[in-house]
């Protein structure tokens, strides 16, 4: 879990730092005053449908904007470009779900009809086999959805009535933008252990949609990148995964909006630039926040290690005893079913052995040297000198004296050599 969480610390930084200048926002307000409207009257005199004076005229110039951090006294942390004579409102804020900062902000004309916003960033997810998540304050998604999907289901936060126009294209700048974020996560992942592996995705969309702000009809372009990171094994502690996603909005009179999509996405902004006072700041809060996060983790583990060695040292112990008396068990069932085996083997082979002799006319002798020797079964009495062989009927013969050498009794034994 330290190595995980020190690299999505790792991840969420480069993220926000890489970001800080390209997106983010706030709430749309109602147009500044100074926005003529007019509504036609129908019979009865009741309001017809709001029409438009023409807004003020896109201009062709830029200028730089300022955004502030409140989390960091307040220093510079990003400079956006925003059309000239417009205004800008915004600040970089730590996102809800996420580890990173943010910008948040909203630029409008001066009429107030047209707007360029970038809204909080909305995270989720969803860990199965951990007892907790590591931050709060998500969205309550349990699964990666596409860009499509998350645009409804911003819809159905956004008070009022709206009007779904349908889908707009989506610039190949933006979703290269993307799709190049999650093949940055996906190269650094190739450092990291297989189990720990995560598989990043990017998706991209963007719809028009119309709705009445006061007396005003107004149109609207949202654009969303989603980004997960997926781990796949379901084995895996960290099964499961982590998305944000940003929308960013355009706002114009009805009629007037197309114009305002080509002016920002021809020119890429905001395109914003973050501080280097800022950056510097920004990174070293991570760091103390990441080695507070992992000093409190690695507590936890050390813990958890603790008790898991325990608990193996229980069961190794509890096995080497069980095995213990399963051999002993074994060994001890073993030679009682080898000795069976022998004395009745050997039963047999004395049977046996002894036929044969009968069958021979012979018997089997023990020496005095431990050997054994056949002679003919003719005799009751059988000596030997080692060499040569004495046989007689009579009991009381001792050839010992009357015949050179030293002679020695033989013991008649089976014919497999066992005592009889």
């Amino acid at each position: 879990m330290l190595k995980k969480l020190r690299r999505e610390v790792a991840l969420f930084s480069a993220l926000a730092f890489l970001l800080a200048g390209c997106k983010p926002s706030q709430s749309a307000p109602s147009p500044a005053p100074g926005g003529e409207g007019r509504t036609s009257t129908q019979s009865g005199g009741k309001p017809g449908p709001a029409t438009y004076v023409s807004a003020s005229p896109l201009p062709n110039q830029f200028t730089p904007a300022e955004i502030t951090d409140p989390s960091l006294n307040n220093i510079v942390s990003a400079t956006l470009t925003i059309p000239a004579g417009w205004k800008l409102q915004g600040i970089t804020m730590i996102s809800s779900c996420t580890f990173s900062p943010w910008p948040v902000f909203r630029a409008y004309s001066p009429d107030g009809l047209m707007q360029m916003r970038i809204e909080p960033v909305v995270g989720w997810q969803w860990h199965p086999n951990l007892r907790g998540t590591l931050n709060s304050g998500c969205a309550n998604i349990s699964a990666p959805i596409s860009a499509a999907a998350f645009l409804q289901y911003y819809l159905g936060t956004m008070q009022g009535g709206i009007h779904v126009m349908g889908p707009m294209p989506v610039p190949s700048a933006y979703s290269q933008w993307a799709q190049g974020l999650a093949a940055q996560k996906n190269q650094l992942e190739s450092r990291t252990p297989a189990t720990l592996q995560t598989q990043n995705t990017a998706d991209t969309a963007a719809l028009r949609i119309e709705m009445v702000n006061g007396s005003f009809v107004i149109e609207e372009r949202l654009r969303t990148a989603v980004e997960c990171s997926v781990v796949d094994n379901t084995s895996s502690p960290y099964a499961g995964g982590t998305c944000w996603a940003r929308v960013d909005v355009l706002s114009a009179p009805e009629g007037q909006l197309d114009a305002l999509v080509q002016l920002v996405d021809t020119n890429n902004l905001p395109h914003g630039v973050n501080s280097p006072q800022w950056t510097q700041a920004a990174q070293l809060r991570q760091q103390r926040q990441g080695a507070r996060a992992m000093a409190a983790l690695t507590a936890q583990e050390q813990q958890e290690s603790d008790m898991i060695y325990q608990q193996f040292q229980q069961i190794m112990l509890r096995s080497a005893i069980e095995h213990a008396a399963f051999m002993q068990q074994q060994e001890s069932q073993f030679e009682s079913a080898m000795n069976n085996a022998y004395d009745s083997m050997n039963a047999r082979s004395e049977v046996a052995s002894d036929w044969v002799d009968y069958s021979l006319n012979q018997e089997t002798v023990l020496n005095p040297d431990g050997t054994t020797s056949k002679v003919s079964n003719s005799f009751t009495q059988t000596w030997t000198d080692g060499t040569h062989f004495y046989q007689s009927n009579s009991t009381g013969v001792n050839p010992n004296g009357s015949l050179q050498g030293n002679w020695t009794q033989s013991q008649q034994v089976h014919g497999n050599g066992t005592p009889e």
